[in-house]
């Protein structure tokens, strides 16, 4: 078990260069590459979650339970949230910098999601007709829960939404304070809606951190100034704010409900995890600072952060399909998987190595249709 702590670690810190020298910075915190990279790395990171979910979560069948993975179990929504803020941050900086960049925008960035969407989710609904799971649907809006048909495809929807409001906001406005006003009423409704259909936390937990992507592009010499004053104060700050956040966010629910016991009898377990919601909200803003101070100062890369760079919506996508074929239950608690595979370091080896060629395979087939969609340079130019 300890090699999966071994490599997740040469993984991340091989080829890590260092701006020791004082006034020294990593100037490209923010390119393309950097976060591709460190991307890589949270994409890992969700499939370990994932798999932790499965082998040692506090709601996995005692029987079962083997521990191993227990400190990624909270670890996805602080990723995730990263995954929001990079995608935020790289439309607004593309958006300012690329004449063209509007045109064709809603195929050229919704289909290459929709492919491996639609792929995986047949795969799942074959799953299910094979295994003999009933097709249940009690409500046409409530589209996922941890045991429906595709079990991690709530991230997709809430994407498309934010791509959706980002070119109503920017594309069809020209003035920046329109384009944040839409994004962020869209965002608000978003959540509103999911607190009135009741969606689990995960839904909405993250979503903010689309605007907060495209305040930091907008401000970007401005913030990255302003966070060199007082770097290591604030370093400091950040990181023990993330400490208590981190604690909160797993924790606060369950403190609050025993301190009010008495007063909500049958909104018990909502109203806790709305608590702890609000510092996992907090907590994935003081992540990406963590992420953008230390980046100030270390910068990640190498061939294997890049690879795994190259196709983390896919990867996202397909690993959950291998988590549920070699668990101890495919899809809805009782069923039986393709083999269960009781050895957690054994089960990650699988996942991964099933998850990875896949994944890839269909992040060649989104690169093809992405060039198919996206409007000719020449053509554009000649206009």
């Amino acid at each position: 078990m300890y090699l999966i702590y071994i490599l997740l670690a040469l993984m991340l810190f091989f080829g890590i260069k260092v701006s020791y020298k004082r006034k020294t910075w990593n100037e490209d915190v923010m390119s393309f590459d950097h976060t591709k990279c460190f991307l890589g790395f949270c994409a890992v990171i969700i499939v370990l979650h994932h798999c932790s979910h499965m082998t040692c979560a506090s709601w996995v069948n005692p029987y079962f339970i083997r521990h191993g993975l227990d400190i990624f179990v909270t670890a996805g929504y602080p990723m995730v949230g990263m995954f929001f803020f990079f995608s935020g941050f790289g439309l607004y900086k593309s958006a300012k910098s690329k004449p063209d960049f509007f045109k064709r925008f809603i195929p050229a960035r919704m289909i290459p999601i929709l492919i491996p969407t639609a792929l995986t989710f047949l795969v799942y609904v074959l799953m299910m007709y094979i295994r003999k799971v009933p097709f249940v649907i009690d409500n046409p809006f409530q589209v996922n829960s941890h045991s429906t048909w595709h079990p991690y495809i709530w991230y997709i929807p809430c994407m498309l939404l934010m791509y959706l409001l980002f070119y109503i906001g920017f594309g069809l406005f020209k003035k920046d304070w329109i384009g944040i006003l839409v994004v962020t009423l869209g965002t608000l409704g978003y959540i509103a809606f999911c607190l009135f259909l009741g969606y689990g936390t995960w839904w909405f937990n993250t979503v903010h951190m689309f605007i907060a992507g495209i305040l930091v592009s907008k401000y970007e010499k401005r913030f990255f100034e302003s966070c060199k004053k007082l770097y290591v104060l604030r370093l400091i700050g950040t990181i023990l704010l993330c400490v208590v956040l981190w604690f909160l966010g797993d924790n606060a629910g369950g403190m609050w409900l025993q301190a009010n016991k008495k007063m909500y009898m049958g909104m018990d377990a909502r109203y806790c995890d709305l608590v702890s919601c609000v510092f996992q909200i907090l907590y994935t803003l003081a992540f990406m600072s963590l992420f953008y101070l230390l980046g100030m100062k270390l910068k990640v890369g190498n061939a294997v952060l890049r690879f795994f760079g190259k196709f983390t919506l896919e990867l996202y996508l397909v690993h959950g399909i291998f988590c549920h074929l070699f668990s101890y239950y495919m899809i809805h608690e009782g069923v039986k998987p393709l083999h269960y595979i009781k050895y957690v370091p054994f089960y990650v080896f699988v996942v991964f190595a099933c998850s990875i060629p896949i994944a890839y395979a269909i992040s060649l087939l989104d690169k093809k249709v992405a060039k198919l969609i996206k409007p000719s340079p020449k053509k554009t130019a000649s206009k």
